[in-house]
């Protein structure tokens, strides 16, 4: 049994706002042109953007129409997105510099949380963040090129990647997973950090994914096991 019109629009306008098309804050076709575009009446129009409404994805304003709402709290997804924010907080200076954005073979990670080929290939930026101009951080965020792209011209070098994606790019945050271990540096990171070679460092391998249970991109972050602890809180 195929389900009724206003559901099947419903689902379509859905789609728009979760890929973008309609982003945060953009006004939605009028009712007239919903009407004309599915061939329906004004009745089954306003049912489907009742549930859209329902759902917290539109909102009404009186003699303007319906807009996508933008998210309802900031997103709060741990360390791929609240490194400078929560640096901020605690008074520090805190800033990033982009090293690098190329083309990469998708690590393993990548390609696992991704759903890549194994022979995938992403476009990678690197940056190097500062507490009170200490490197003390290294971050890599990896996807594809477009999202990829936005981020850098939206400034990850001063913002938290979930700002830029929930605020200025439309995502919709739901989940995050989180992979952390305990390594020793290494010579790259040890010069990029400026510590020893065998100095501990914690790596954090997150991957968030939006409203529909899709992964966005993935990242890599490697924190000097000198200045920073992962802390964390479990509730039931």
């Amino acid at each position: 049994m195929s389900e009724p019109r206003f559901k099947q629009i419903e689902k379509e306008l859905r789609r728009r706002i979760l890929d973008n098309h309609l982003s945060a804050g953009m006004q939605l076709p009028s009712e007239a042109a919903l009407m004309e575009e599915f061939g329906v009446s004004r009745i089954t129009v306003r049912q489907s953007l009742a549930g859209l409404h329902a759902s917290g994805l539109i909102e009404k304003v009186n003699g303007k129409g319906s807009f996508v709402t933008r998210p309802e709290q900031e997103a709060n997804l741990g360390p791929l997105t609240g490194f400078y924010e929560a640096a901020r907080a605690r008074g520090k200076t805190a800033h990033g510099k982009l090293v690098s954005v190329r083309e990469i073979k998708a690590p393993d990670f990548a390609r696992d949380a991704l759903g890549l080929d194994a022979n995938a290939r992403v476009l990678c930026a690197s940056t190097i963040r500062m507490l009170d101009s200490m490197p003390v951080a290294w971050f890599r965020v990896m996807g594809a090129p477009p999202l990829i792209e936005a981020l850098v011209r939206e400034d990850i070098e001063t913002n938290d990647a979930s700002t830029i994606l929930e605020n200025r790019l439309g995502y919709r945050l739901k989940d995050l997973q989180a992979e952390t271990s305990a390594i020793a540096a290494g010579s790259q990171l040890a010069q990029r950090l400026d510590i020893a070679v065998d100095a501990p460092v914690l790596r954090i391998r997150c991957t968030p994914y939006d409203a529909r249970g899709e992964a966005v991109c993935c990242s890599e972050f490697f924190l000097r096991g000198d200045v920073f602890s992962y802390r964390f809180k479990l509730s039931r």
